[in-house]
């Protein structure tokens, strides 16, 4: 594994020395609150783009695509010696409003043009990337478990092979991800989830489909994700076998269905963290390990899932003032606690 920046007190020292890269997502106007960057700079030798790499805000205006916050976001890794994780290329819900509706050709078109002028930008700067983003729907009927989308309605099922493809064509380099929600869950739909994914990967990789990696997002509930899962253990073995990598690329921990007092949630959270980390750590395709968002102050899930009492969400490492919490300690535990892999060389 290449050796990216490292700071001498925090999660990417512990995590290298199990030959791991440990990350966050970051918005490039995070890049102005000092106490969040010195955590970045602290903590992580790898950064993923937030939102500024999807298509709907490279895209917005279709006659003149705008890199200059993805730019930024960039150079400032490149600056500080870190691994860039990009996100995502094809996402089902970041296509441009002037892509949604008109002809297939012209979607097709517009979204191989995006997603070759992206990749070509950046080829030789980046660590891996997010190619397809959550292409799967069990519920949507369909024997392939392929979401209904833009794309499968434009391009067919192909367009999986055609975007790693041409992916691989302009950045051999970079690792190429599949990421997708809910695999990691415990309950009889994340169970057909994994039977579905399992089965995509097996048809791809037989026709030459060059998937490097798995993204698994990890966006979990604490009190219900749980502490033995051996579904998921025999999910990442059989991922393993088929020789693919495994990134956990959106990690957080939930609290809204946690109790209000702030030390308990906090045990709680930190207790899901750790459990998860030891199951997936133990299983030895993980190379990284990314939360989404450093600091609660930023979290999404006070919109996406408030809690009932109103009592902002804590799922991330660190508080509002940038305090280390019980979760990060959880984080460090794990790490340390990892067992030896194979060097991986990426």
């Amino acid at each position: 594994m290449a050796q990216h920046g490292l700071s001498r007190d925090g999660l990417s020292s512990v995590a290298v020395r199990r030959d791991l890269l440990f990350g966050t997502a970051l918005c490039t106007s995070d890049l102005s609150l000092q106490p969040l960057r010195r955590a970045i700079l602290k903590n992580c030798n790898l950064v993923t783009a937030e939102y500024e790499m999807k298509w709907d805000v490279i895209g917005a205006d279709p006659h003149r695509p705008d890199y200059s916050a993805s730019d930024r976001l960039v150079a400032f890794a490149a600056d500080n010696g870190l691994a860039v994780h990009g996100h995502t290329l094809w996402w089902h819900e970041a296509v441009p409003a002037a892509w949604r509706e008109g002809s297939d050709r012209r979607f097709e078109e517009a979204a191989l043009r995006h997603l070759e002028t992206t990749v070509a930008r950046y080829a030789g700067r980046l660590h891996s990337w997010d190619v397809i983003n959550e292409p799967l729907d069990s519920s949507q009927g369909r024997g392939d478990g392929l979401r209904r989308s833009r794309f499968l309605h434009a391009l067919g099922p192909d367009y999986l092979a055609t975007a790693f493809r041409r992916a691989a064509d302009l950045d051999p380099a970079a690792l190429l991800v599949l990421n997708e929600m809910g695999l990691e869950y415990a309950h009889p739909e994340a169970e057909t989830k994994r039977r579905m994914m399992l089965r995509l990967l097996e048809r791809e990789l037989a026709r030459g489909t060059p998937i490097g990696c798995l993204g698994i997002q990890s966006h979990l509930t604490a009190l219900e994700q749980p502490r033995e899962h051996p579904q998921l253990r025999a999910f990442l073995r059989e991922i393993e076998r088929m020789g693919l990598a495994v990134m956990i690329t959106e990690l957080d921990v939930s609290d809204h269905l946690c109790p209000r007092d702030r030390t308990r949630r906090d045990a709680i959270v930190a207790d899901t963290y750790r459990a998860y980390l030891d199951l997936v750590l133990a299983e030895g395709a993980v190379r990284a390990v990314s939360t989404w968002g450093l600091s609660d102050g930023s979290t999404w899930l006070n919109g996406f899932r408030p809690r009932a009492d109103g009592a902002p969400q804590r799922p991330l490492l660190h508080d509002r003032a940038f305090r280390r919490k019980p979760a990060w300690h959880a984080v460090k535990d794990a790490f340390g606690h990892a067992p030896d892999r194979p060097v991986s060389g990426a």
